[in-house]
């Protein structure tokens, strides 16, 4: 969703949405598949625009580390907010576009919380796309 209208930007909609059961909801469960096994992670903040996820890691010492953990790899995304829905995924590098979006997007999702406000602008970025 664009902040200012709640309506994605026509140039980042994708044409089917199966990321939208996840919108509202506080904390994904992302579980990946790396060449080191699979590994679980537990993510808040994020956005959707129902086509794609945009995920948010904390600045820190190992920045790089979202980045390595879901970029190029296999991932299940679920919650216990929407039961048994399990969608796969992709992750990979957000376009400026996607990135402009998605920090706007999260920092007005998120505007009663300064903190994660500051992830949304701050924090490692990366994009989930359908599997």
């Amino acid at each position: 969703m664009a902040p200012e209208s709640g309506e994605a930007d026509d140039a980042l909609v994708a044409p089917f949405a199966p990321f939208a059961p996840f919108d509202g909801v506080l904390m994904l469960r992302l579980d990946t598949e790396t060449p080191a096994g699979e590994q679980t992670y537990y993510v808040t903040p994020f956005v959707t625009d129902g086509g794609r996820l945009f995920v948010f890691d904390e600045p820190g010492d190992r920045s790089d580390a979202l980045e390595e953990l879901l970029v190029g790899n296999r991932t299940a995304v679920s919650s216990n907010a929407t039961g048994a829905l399990r969608v796969g995924a992709v992750g990979d590098l957000p376009t400026p576009a996607e990135e402009a979006w998605a920090r706007d997007a999260c920092s007005a999702r998120f505007f009663y919380d300064q903190a994660l406000q500051d992830l949304a602008q701050l924090g490692g970025l990366v994009t989930l796309h359908p599997a």
